[in-house]
């Protein structure tokens, strides 16, 4: 087996089988029949707000960077990382994304790569407190209940490490980069991981990251919002219970992290089903509510990517950055 292999392959390999698994097992004449009663006046707003939604994420991103330079350039990466996220695997709109702020910022791949996974990690932190608000509405019994206590855990303690390692970095860099000074290769990448620490120590000076942490609240309760409308979409049999919103966020959200194939096709899915059954949604329904969902977030991104490709780009070089 070639190195990277299952690095490469493993993650659509998976996909191609769930989709395969869906698209076998799945009821899709009766979820064809559901998508015939659509609401277009909630699914319209919903679609709305989840555009509007791209704007908060790349105001967010903004204030990552250190609201240097326009935050059109960083919208612009946001939107055409998502567009890339369609005809990408396993996250590779996130590759277009570093990419794109690194042409429009001027900034290095460790420095826009830093930017985008700490972002990432305000989604993280989104996911930890929504989790902890649905164990305290309801019980998660079984399996699931298990399986999501355990991924709040390790997002836990994957934040409380980032945030050590932002705000306590430095000094521990530089206690010890003198004694692997003996070590030229170890020393440059302590090195490379100092300049990261550089480039984010604006979160710590200026308090940022308390404003990007009650944004992030923001946004979540804001997706939240969304979700409730788009729930009123399609008819249901059952009667949800008010934070069911909630819950579909969460899910979805843990199917968006794991895209095994362009789109989150079949994770998306499965996540849709999985958050709404509990409550008794036929699997008909969940899977109709699941393509519907699906139908939105492309139109959505392709609206904001096509734009983001016809607009004219902002570029900077690297010398012009540290001019600033």
């Amino acid at each position: 087996m070639k190195p990277g292999f299952a690095r490469h392959w493993l993650g659509p390999g998976l996909g191609v089988l769930l989709v395969a698994f869906l698209i076998w097992r799945m009821p899709w004449l009766e979820a064809l029949r559901t998508l015939a009663k659509i609401r277009l006046a909630w699914w319209l707003p919903s679609l709305a707000l989840g555009g509007f939604g791209i704007w908060l994420r790349s105001l967010r991103l903004h204030w990552v960077l250190g609201a240097q330079g326009s935050l059109f350039s960083v919208w612009r990466s946001v939107a055409l990382g998502y567009l890339g996220g369609l005809v990408l695997p396993a996250g590779g709109g996130e590759l277009v994304k570093i990419r794109v702020i690194m042409k429009s910022r001027g900034l290095d791949l460790l420095h826009a790569g830093a930017a985008v996974a700490l972002d990432r990690m305000l989604d993280l932190a989104g996911l930890v407190l929504g989790l902890a608000l649905l164990g305290l509405l309801q019980d998660l019994p079984g399996s699931v209940g298990t399986l999501l206590r355990g991924l709040s855990f390790m997002l836990v303690l994957a934040g409380t490490l980032l945030l050590l390692f932002l705000f306590r970095g430095q000094a521990f860099m530089s206690r010890f980069s003198s004694s692997f000074a003996h070590r030229p290769w170890l020393s440059s990448r302590l090195e490379k991981v100092h300049t990261i620490l550089d480039g984010v120590e604006h979160l710590r000076t200026s308090r940022t990251w308390i404003k990007l942490l009650l944004f992030q609240i923001f946004v979540t309760a804001f997706e939240v919002l969304a979700a409730s409308l788009f729930l009123r979409s399609l008819p249901l049999s059952v009667v949800l219970p008010g934070w069911a919103g909630l819950q579909l966020v969460m899910f979805t959200a843990i199917g968006f992290a794991m895209p095994l194939l362009p789109g989150a096709a079949g994770s998306l899915q499965v996540a849709y089903i999985v958050a709404l059954r509990p409550w008794g949604v036929g699997i008909p329904q969940a899977l109709a509510f699941s393509l519907l969902a699906h139908m939105g977030h492309l139109l959505v991104v392709l609206g904001h990517g096509c734009l983001a490709m016809f607009l004219p780009t902002e570029t900077r070089s690297p010398d012009e950055v540290k001019a600033l």
